[in-house]
């Protein structure tokens, strides 16, 4: 008796197939996959998105995973972070670089009090200039030496008076110019031991 061949089920097969070399071929060459167009991604529970280098590092990695919240981290051609833009462990913005070693050579964010700041560094990471919000509020730029001692402060003093001080390379201050406690003028200069030697101010 001669079978009759069922179409349906050679169909079904040949289909089956077919989409089987076809996600074989995808799983070897992601690039052969071509692009990739949707309305909207969402990502839950703290994941993250990534987007790996030839050598399987991660170049660019977008995480809601943090402490304080959603981060965006950028990597050089060696691994290390470039760039990092987001929230800090207590919840403040900020935006950091760093240097091709990793260590960080700028930062632009929130201060502990609310204020915002920028902060540079050296190739050692410790800190070269200050500009941002003081801890009473007010403006100031502080820059700093290679061992981290103050050399340079212009800004608001704590009753609301603007001034500038400068520092020796020891910390101590050298020269001071600005408003005095009856809100005058006063300039003040000091010897190396931070010792007042000089002083000149307005009278009321």
């Amino acid at each position: 008796m001669k079978r009759q061949i069922d179409m349906k089920s050679v169909l079904i097969g040949v289909l089956t197939t077919l989409l089987l070399m076809s996600l074989i071929s995808a799983n070897k060459d992601e690039a052969e996959m071509g692009n990739l167009s949707v309305g909207s991604i969402t990502i839950r529970d703290g994941g993250g998105f990534r987007i790996l280098s030839r050598a399987g590092e991660n170049t660019v990695l977008i995480s809601g995973s943090g402490q304080g919240g959603g981060s965006i981290m950028l990597k050089n051609a060696l691994g290390g972070a470039s760039m990092k833009l987001g929230a800090s462990e207590d919840g403040q913005g900020g935006f950091k670089v760093y240097n091709q070693e990793g260590k960080m050579s700028a930062h632009l964010g929130t201060g502990e009090m609310g204020g915002g700041f920028i902060r540079t560094f050296d190739k050692h990471e410790s800190s070269t200039v200050y500009l941002g919000t003081s801890e009473k509020g007010g403006g100031q730029l502080t820059t700093y030496n290679e061992v981290g001692n103050e050399t340079a402060f212009l800004g608001t003093g704590t009753v609301g008076n603007g001034f500038l001080r400068t520092a020796n390379e020891y910390g101590k201050m050298s020269a001071y110019l600005g408003t005095g406690n009856s809100s005058t003028g006063m300039v003040l200069l000091c010897d190396r031991d931070g010792n007042t030697k000089w002083v000149e101010k307005v009278d009321d």
